[in-house]
């Protein structure tokens, strides 16, 4: 037979050629097993002969006998990942919120007063108005009482000293801590402090301009007010998720009102105002960590 006509064995350790015509049992010497290749020794599974030299491996004499193999062994086809290089990967932005309604409740603000201005608090006189100057169109300014002077001679106030507070989503005055997660029953809790009402006429209200400001942070947006000698009594600081509502007592019965959309979305219970000697800085809590755009409000 032709040198030609010659068929290459590809037992694992045998590579001869041979006749297919004179194929016979146990002609073939090879390895049945796999290579093994492990802390620098190099052997076949199917037999125990180790050896740390790769051409001695390779001149391991089989150790099962049979028949040649002319069929070439399939090469397993690795991975290919260059679709997956071509395509580039899609980054989304994060699903916004669905903005919710202006209509929402207005929620009041839980607040605390620094240092600087109860120092000037202190200092200040308080004078009482005299009886008959006291009109039927005054209205008790203080939290949770909301009075209005009708005529009658029960001159008794109850109302609540401390703040609202607004956490985990229990609501409760700071003064009485009577907790509920209902905003209506937070509402209409009776006050824990007596005193004498507070009243105010509407109409004698200075109605002014104030300088105010706004910057966000990563997480929230602070909204700045400027007035000077702030009687937080008598201040009303409410919003919503996307509404603000000011309303600052300070000076000679000076009044600054804000009544405004927001640009973004915020969460009240997250929110808080700060009163200082010159300023108001209300801290809202943004309800999803985007930038706000380059105004405050719509």
């Amino acid at each position: 037979m032709t040198v030609e006509a010659m068929v290459h064995c590809y037992n694992k350790g045998c590579g001869k050629q041979f006749n297919p015509q004179e194929n016979a049992i146990e002609e073939c010497v090879f390895h049945s097993g796999a290579p093994v290749f492990h802390d620098a020794y190099k052997s076949w599974s199917c037999c125990e002969k180790k050896t740390t030299d790769f051409t001695e491996f390779l001149n391991i004499k089989g150790c099962c006998k049979g028949t040649h193999n002319p069929v070439k062994p399939e090469q397993p086809v690795p991975a290919s990942d260059d679709n997956s290089a071509d395509v580039p990967e899609v980054i989304r932005p994060p699903e916004r919120m669905r903005r919710p309604s202006e209509s929402e409740p207005m929620i009041p603000l839980p607040t605390t007063i620094a240092a600087s201005l109860q120092k000037l608090l202190n200092k200040m006189t308080v004078k009482d108005e005299p009886s008959e100057s006291v009109s039927k169109d005054m209205v008790c300014q203080r939290k949770g009482c909301g009075k209005s002077k009708d005529g009658s001679e029960d001159d008794k106030c109850v109302y609540h000293s401390g703040s609202p507070i607004f956490h985990e989503g229990m609501k409760y005055w700071s003064c009485c801590n009577k907790k509920t997660t209902d905003f209506n029953e937070f509402l209409a809790q009776k006050g824990c402090t007596e005193g004498a009402h507070q009243w105010v006429d509407p109409s004698q209200k200075k109605v002014v301009e104030c300088r105010y400001d706004w910057h966000q942070t990563g997480d929230t947006v602070n909204f700045t007010v400027y007035a000077k000698k702030i009687v937080p009594e008598r201040c009303s600081i409410n919003c919503n998720p996307v509404k603000l509502q000011l309303e600052i007592f300070f000076g000679d019965n000076q009044v600054f009102s804000f009544d405004k959309v927001l640009a973004g979305i915020v969460d009240p219970e997250q929110s808080k105002a700060t009163f200082f000697a010159t300023k108001l800085e209300v801290s809202m809590r943004k309800a999803e960590f985007v930038a706000w755009p380059s105004k405050f409000v719509l």
